[in-house]
């Protein structure tokens, strides 16, 4: 070969490098949200289930995330849903980021009293061995299981850095699980939105959700068959509606989830305001303060110790609320946020 046609053939490897790496591969991308679809059964729960990943759709896009589906027809030939579940969770172990990868579960589950199941097309996968492919991931988790018989994920998947959300309380409600249409939902209802930040958080939504489905059975006059849990303290345990809204009181003065579930959230507008990486760390930081101030002010009867709290909580309060809407400088520059 000749210098010249050395040199041509040297450019064309380069250039198909570095086309390579400035389109990539679709499996080299960062996943925000993973909707897994299972198997329907049916028709009808077919249909319904494609409605509610539509829905994450729309909320991915309004949010600008970037979202995998996983279903019924998707996988490439020979490759089944449950290798390519565990193929894009393995994916994601390394990423690094303060925003959480969301694992939303859409279909029916089953639990023989040992093992907790999603079912899928093709071979089923369990909580363990979901929790296995999860084991060293760096990012915090949202993972909301929308089935029946989803209760014992949470004890399988629970930990630090994680919130759970599931349709049932246990294993042994093993009816048809609406929670999932009304959770998907909920990212884009006005109502849902309880502190008016123009964003739903995973408590808001689950908070939203779990209303309407209570109000679901009560209006056709039968048996609920399904109540859903919220856990993010890692104690395996979970909390219900009723612990979450505080109008209940848990046994063994168990700690009500919810604190961390309430610092994930998507916005329901396209105004939203979408924080960047630094802010959503200032933004815990801040909130992380405040959760312990209450804490440690939660006894306090006396007017000195009210003003004390308000004195301490004000300036935090103050740039927390700068964070979402930055004050103005002469130069019409928002004026940045403190660390």
């Amino acid at each position: 070969m000749s210098s010249i046609g050395k040199r041509i053939a040297i450019l064309g490897l380069i250039i198909g490098l570095l086309g390579s790496l400035a389109h990539g591969d679709d499996n080299t991308k960062r996943v925000d949200v993973l909707v897994v679809v299972g198997a329907a059964g049916t028709d009808e729960f077919g249909e319904a289930f494609a409605q509610w990943a539509e829905a994450w759709k729309a909320t991915c896009e309004r949010a600008e995330l970037a979202m995998q589906i996983i279903g019924p027809g998707r996988a490439d030939s020979g490759t089944t849903d449950k290798d390519q579940l565990k193929a894009v969770l393995s994916g994601e172990v390394s990423s690094v980021s303060v925003r959480p990868l969301w694992l939303i579960l859409i279909g029916h589950g089953t639990w023989d009293g040992a093992s907790a199941d999603f079912n899928l097309v093709g071979p089923d996968v369990n909580a363990k061995e979901i929790n296995a492919w999860l084991d060293s991931m760096q990012r915090p988790l949202v993972i909301v299981n929308c089935t029946s018989s989803s209760g014992p994920f949470i004890n399988r998947l629970s930990g630090k850095d994680r919130v759970i959300v599931t349709a049932t309380k246990s294993g042994s409600e093993q009816n048809y699980a609406r929670f999932g249409e009304y959770f998907a939902a909920a990212f884009g209802a006005a109502d849902a939105d309880l502190d008016h930040d123009d964003s739903i958080s995973v408590r808001e939504a689950f908070l939203k959700a779990a209303v309407e489905v209570d109000r679901f059975y009560r209006e056709q006059g039968r048996l609920a068959t399904e109540h859903a849990l919220l856990d993010d303290n890692g104690d395996r345990k979970g909390s219900s509606l009723s612990l979450v809204l505080g109008k209940a009181t848990s046994k063994e003065s168990a700690a009500i989830d919810g604190d961390l579930a309430g610092r994930f959230s998507l916005p329901f507008v396209d105004s939203g305001i979408q924080l960047t990486d630094r802010q959503l760390k200032t933004r815990d930081d801040m909130e992380s303060q405040l959760r312990a101030l209450r804490q440690r002010f939660s006894q306090s009867n006396t007017e000195t110790q009210k003003d004390q709290l308000r004195q301490q909580a004000l300036p935090i309060l103050l740039k927390l609320a700068n964070l979402y809407h930055p004050t103005e400088q002469p130069s019409g520059e928002p004026q940045p946020v403190s660390p």
